[in-house]
């Protein structure tokens, strides 16, 4: 049935996607014939004053994509940049001081017909589409998938630059071949490789992230009164997942690991947004000893607080996964259906970033065309990493990082 309902909802997508496929080429195509009655006009580097960067799906993404960000930045200093994202990761371009501003914009609004013909949401939309249009653009540059390519077009800048295949036809001025998972390449390598052909100078970059002074505050509080001080070893598990339960550790796997890390002597601290808090309640009902819990109290800013006091993040693949590589912690994570070659941890040289996976036959699967979500119904890839395993990684970490070695002896 899960293969009848996964086939379904390919081909509804599909189908959908030719219609838009061909209702975009035709105004595409309108946009350029428009264009012939002048010059369009030349790419010069010297003239970019306003730069628009489209990037709508998860934290993660975004998270990943700040590199190419400030490549951009550091190209034309004197420009404004501009970031679009959805409303829940705004938080993050907004630490970093080279983004002159966020707009949002919910994607997922329009997801259902009530969505669509919402009048809230189409006035949203329209607003977005006059304040865009306002900014006079002079470089947009779709980081990834097809929305964006419709939002450059939209915000009019001159100069519009994105992936090919990931871009509806014409719809931007300057392409680069194909598109992800086209070939093994690090998720973000392909943003900067956009960001290069806007004019940055090609170079090693990696992530980095501040946190806010008062979420740093107000979780260090926080902590206290939960009985966390300055010598404990806080260990965080983000066990949850946005995009696919295919993604996650299995419960039992997280509860008897965290188990053995708090009868070490360590503290595990519990993170996510609320929609996981049944995730989260179900791995604590398994668990012998009682961790923290902090997921759904706290907002994007109070997350990365709560990361930066870490000794160690464990996770799947997940946006707090890269949150805590470019608050510069050690982590140890788990990946499935996921290729930790296009989507894994982005470490810094000689940053701690373990990555653990089967290597099963069918895993990586995971095609960015939906949620991750296991074609055959068992997550084969994740259950069969051992508890054992992770326990070995996480300890070898913790000596390396010249914390208290957690004395649980291994089974």
């Amino acid at each position: 049935m899960k293969k009848l309902d996964r086939f379904v909802k390919d081909e509804v997508i599909d189908f959908i996607q030719a219609v838009l496929y061909v209702f975009f080429g035709i105004v595409g195509s309108w946009g350029r014939i428009q264009g012939l009655a002048k010059p369009y006009p030349r790419f010069e580097p010297d003239k970019v004053r306003k730069i628009l960067v489209l990037r709508l799906d998860l934290l993660g993404d975004v998270l990943l994509s700040m590199p190419a960000v400030e490549a951009l930045h550091e190209r034309y200093p004197e420009a404004e940049i501009w970031m679009m994202t959805l409303p829940y990761t705004q938080d993050v371009p907004a630490r970093y001081p080279f983004v002159s501003r966020v707009v949002t914009l919910d994607i997922n609004a329009i997801r259902s017909p009530g969505g669509l013909l919402n009048l809230a949401t189409l006035r949203h939309w329209y607003g977005t589409f006059r304040l865009l249009r306002a900014q006079k653009f002079d470089l947009a540059v779709a980081l990834f998938g097809l929305m964006s390519s419709i939002w450059a077009f939209v915000s009019d800048a001159t100069h519009r630059i994105g992936y090919a295949k990931e871009a509806y036809p014409l719809l931007h001025t300057h392409t680069l071949p194909g598109m992800r998972y086209d070939k093994v390449q690090h998720e973000v390598l392909w943003c900067l490789a956009l960001a290069e052909e806007a004019g940055a100078d090609r170079g090693p970059r990696y992530m980095h992230l501040e946190v806010e002074e008062g979420a740093a505050e107000r979780v260090t509080t926080l902590l206290a009164s939960r009985g966390v001080t300055p010598d404990t070893v806080l260990i965080g598990v983000h066990a949850g997942s946005h995009n696919g339960a295919a993604k996650r550790w299995p419960s039992p796997h997280w509860a008897e690991l965290a188990d053995r890390l708090q009868e070490g002597g360590a503290t595990v601290v519990f993170t996510g947004s609320r929609s996981e808090l049944p995730v989260v309640a179900e791995v604590a009902a398994a668990m012998k000893t009682t961790p923290l819990i902090l997921t759904g109290e706290t907002t994007i800013n109070e997350l990365a607080a709560v990361l930066d006091r870490c000794d160690l993040v464990l996770s799947g693949d997940s946006g707090p996964l890269h949150m805590a590589v470019a608050l510069g912690k050690p982590t140890v994570s788990v990946y499935g259906p996921t290729d930790p070659r296009l989507s894994g941890p982005y470490p810094r040289p000689g940053q701690t970033a373990v990555v653990l996976r089967t290597g099963i036959g069918c895993s990586p699967c995971y095609n960015a065309l939906a949620t991750a979500e296991c074609p055959y119904g068992n997550t084969a890839c994740m259950h069969h990493l051992t508890v054992d395993t992770m326990h070995r990684a996480v300890r070898q970490v913790l000596r390396g990082s010249a914390l208290a070695v957690l004395p649980t002896p291994m089974p």
